[in-house]
């Protein structure tokens, strides 16, 4: 006999009253009231460099207004350099405080970072974020990145656009009679 999942899920729910169990979507979460998207640097990141991590809150549970606070710990290869809104630090764990937050509000936010230098080249390095709202709590995972692995053949500045040639004149060269 051949059955549809839509059927097994309709057995399924049918079945549910009778065993106790409350039927959750997958990859729901139980506490909606905030939401947080986080962004790391797009390109590889090198040995003793600084760069960002950024965040977005939105408060959107049954809560006219709440505290907002953003905890995330840092991975062994980052050292806080500095965050916005109030942001400590203590060991590798950082807390930033983004005060009251109004129901409906975007808060945004970044946490910079120094890449240690003893980071091995092609290493992934990954951190979560956690955002709490009142009673409500998310918690995301920043888009991984890697170290550079050539981190010595890299530059940071760009090069000039055009190059001056020298000026015209007769060579010399300069030998023991001067020309």
């Amino acid at each position: 006999m051949i059955v549809t999942w839509k059927e097994r899920g309709l057995v399924l729910l049918a079945a549910a009253p009778l065993l106790g169990l409350v039927p959750m979507a997958t990859g729901a979460h139980a506490d909606a009231g905030v939401a947080l998207r986080t962004a790391s640097p797009k390109e590889d990141v090198l040995p003793g460099g600084t760069y960002a991590w950024t965040f977005k809150m939105l408060a959107k549970g049954p809560a006219k207004s709440g505290k907002a606070v953003f905890r995330m710990t840092m991975p062994r290869s980052l050292e806080l350099v500095t965050g916005t809104r109030h942001c400590r630090s203590k060991g590798r764990k950082v807390v930033c405080r983004l005060g009251t937050v109004r129901k409906g509000q975007k808060v945004k936010g970044a946490i910079k970072a120094k890449v240690s230098r003893r980071a091995d080249a092609g290493q992934k390095i990954s951190a979560r974020g956690t955002v709490t709202w009142g009673k409500a709590r998310v918690t995301r995972r920043f888009p991984a990145v890697r170290v550079a692995k050539a981190a010595g053949l890299l530059t940071t500045e760009a090069a000039p656009a055009t190059a001056r040639a020298a000026a015209p004149g007769p060579v010399r060269d300069g030998g023991p009679r001067g020309g």
